[in-house]
Formats: C-alpha cells, sequence, structure tokens
C-alpha cells in the first residue's frame, strides 16, 4: 500500500483518516435533501435550474461514496496488520470497552453504505426531466436519508468522538516512544506462536485468538508461523 511504503505509521494513517471521515460526514449531513417551493410551475427555467441542483447533489454523493469505499479499503488493509491488531485490543482493553477507532468504523461503514443506496437512488432520469420526476427524485433522496442517514443524535456525537480519536492517538503514540523498539509488537506473535507449538492449525489458532484479537484474520496468522518457521530454519 503506497501510505504505508512511503514510511508513514499505520495506526496515524487509520486514526487521521477516520477523523477527516467523520468531518466529512458531519458537513454532507447538512446536505440532506433539496427542498422545493410549491409555486413552481411544471416546465421552465426554474424547473432546470431545480434539476441542475439535483445533478451536482447526486455528484456529491458519488464523490462521498468513492472516498467512503477507498476509506473502507483503507482501513481493512491497515487492520490486518499484527501490530494494528494488537494496538487495538490495548486501547480495547484499557476503555473496557469498544475502543474509539472502532466505534468510528461504525460511522464509516454507514457512511459508505448511505451514500451508496444515495448513488443508485438519484441514478440519471431518463426521457423527459419533468416538475414530477423532479419532486419523485427528490422524496426518493429524503426517504434515503430518513431510513440509511445519520441521526441528529449521531451527527451530534461527532465532535465528541473526533476529540476522543485524537485522544486515544495521542495516548498510543506516548506508549510507543516508551516500549524499546525490540519489544514492539509482540505480544500477538508470542500468543500465536504458543499456540503453534501446540502443533494446532491455523485455523484453530484463529479461532482460539478472534475472542482476543477480533480483527485478527487467517492471513495475519499465517504470516506470524512463516515468521517463526524462518528463525528457526536461519538458527539450524
Amino acid at each position: 500500500m503506497k501510505r504505508q511504503n512511503h514510511g508513514l505509521d499505520p495506526i496515524a494513517v487509520l486514526y487521521d483518516r477516520a477523523i477527516c471521515d467523520l468531518l466529512h460526514i458531519q458537513d454532507l449531513s447538512r446536505i440532506d435533501g433539496l427542498r422545493i417551493p410549491g409555486s413552481l410551475d411544471q416546465q421552465g427555467p426554474e424547473v432546470d435550474r431545480w434539476w441542475v441542483l439535483l445533478d451536482n447533489l447526486n455528484e456529491t454523493y458519488r464523490r462521498a461514496f468513492r472516498r467512503f469505499d477507498e476509506s473502507v479499503q483503507l482501513d481493512r488493509e491497515i487492520r490486518q496488520q499484527p501490530q494494528v491488531a494488537e494496538v487495538i485490543a490495548q486501547a480495547r482493553a484499557k476503555r473496557g470497552r469498544q475502543s474509539t477507532i472502532e466505534e468510528a468504523k461504525t460511522y464509516l461503514d454507514k457512511g459508505r453504505e448511505l451514500f451508496l443506496v444515495l448513488m443508485d437512488g438519484l441514478s440519471p432520469v431518463q426521457g423527459e426531466r419533468t416538475m414530477k420526476t423532479l419532486t419523485a427524485k427528490i422524496d426518493d433522496c429524503r426517504e434515503i436519508w430518513s431510513k440509511h442517514g445519520f441521526s441528529f443524535e449521531e451527527t451530534q456525537a461527532i465532535p465528541l468522538l473526533i476529540e476522543d480519536l485524537r485522544t486515544e492517538l495521542a495516548c498510543i503514540s506516548v506508549d510507543h516512544r516508551l516500549v524499546p523498539k525490540k519489544a514492539r509488537w509482540t505480544q500477538l506473535e508470542k500468543d500465536v506462536r504458543k499456540l503453534n507449538e501446540t502443533r494446532m492449525r491455523t485455523k484453530e489458532i484463529l479461532n482460539a485468538l478472534k475472542p482476543q484479537y477480533p480483527n485478527l484474520t487467517w492471513e495475519m496468522v499465517r504470516a506470524i508461523c512463516n515468521k517463526k518457521s524462518k528463525r528457526v530454519k536461519r538458527g539450524k
């Protein structure tokens, strides 16, 4: 992944992206649809102008979906790294419940789904663009926001969630600096190796550690086991 190849801390990338996405959701929640005056004629320049506004709104939703789709993929790639899974598990343990970055992910997943549905619901109209069709489209948009959009309470909680994300990242950064370099990111590897020494299969190790590391994947376990095998071979 390019961002990681440039040497950026994957934890910082994960948190910074989440903060930007939350700010994006906050801004987009202010444009949840159009309000058409009831006095407009069925045809004419005013109706055309409203169609332009609807097209612009649809393009905004389209760009938002692309961003959130990219964020979901980036989030998945970063969380597959063993050190990231361990940091999130530590943050969860300190908090005694779901970590802040996991709370932010629920917004990310919901945002992607919302803008995908909006993009489909506001797809270009075939045929004549009448006032009736325009009104129907806007009603569809409003209904989608009602069913899939963020509630007032969710939107109001965003500033505090962003502040909590910054605090959590700062705490992680301090812990990261205080731990000697050679000792970093070892607990997950130790847990995997311990089970691997009992001749458990990769799938069995994954199932055993999943409650402790919810973001753990088969690929991560396999990579740690392979890493151990290479070290053993070098020692012979």
